[in-house]
């Protein structure tokens, strides 16, 4: 999985490079070329990659492409990103990839509240009334 996103990453890096008059036709061409590369991915590849984004298989390939030509305008994906991913450092690809932004990533905690306690989840902090016990699974049920 690692080394097609590479790859593709790659790619688009050197392609938006382009800053002239034509880029916004040179970015739907990358754009076109990012999602055909896409659909060549395995059927498998596709499937984690579209849960990993929490989307359907249909609408992952445009997506993808967007969110990373997006990531690459920006300056939330640099080169040095590319050189992180190879050595299986952090790198905020995959944030961009899900769709989640530097805010997201840098979540303020809740503000203490003494009639509830923060626990930590599987998906995050949550909150439960300070007469429970934060729930050993990661989940509050309620």
């Amino acid at each position: 999985m690692k080394n097609a996103i590479f790859l593709l990453l790659a790619a688009a890096i050197v392609f938006t490079g382009c800053q002239s008059s034509q880029a916004a036709a040179k970015r739907e061409q990358n754009s076109d070329g990012c999602i055909s590369a896409v659909r060549l991915w395995s059927i498998s590849f596709k499937h984690e990659i579209a849960s990993f984004m929490g989307v359907s298989q249909e609408r992952m390939p445009a997506l993808f492409c967007q969110r990373l030509g997006e990531g690459i305008r920006s300056g939330r994906i640099t080169y040095s990103d590319l050189n992180r991913l190879q050595l299986d450092q952090s790198t905020e690809i995959w944030l961009v990839i899900k769709g989640k932004s530097k805010a997201a990533a840098k979540a303020a905690p809740a503000p203490r509240n003494p009639n509830f306690r923060t626990c930590k989840g599987t998906e995050g902090t949550f909150q439960v009334p300070v007469s429970q016990k934060c729930p050993l699974s990661g989940y509050a049920h309620y």
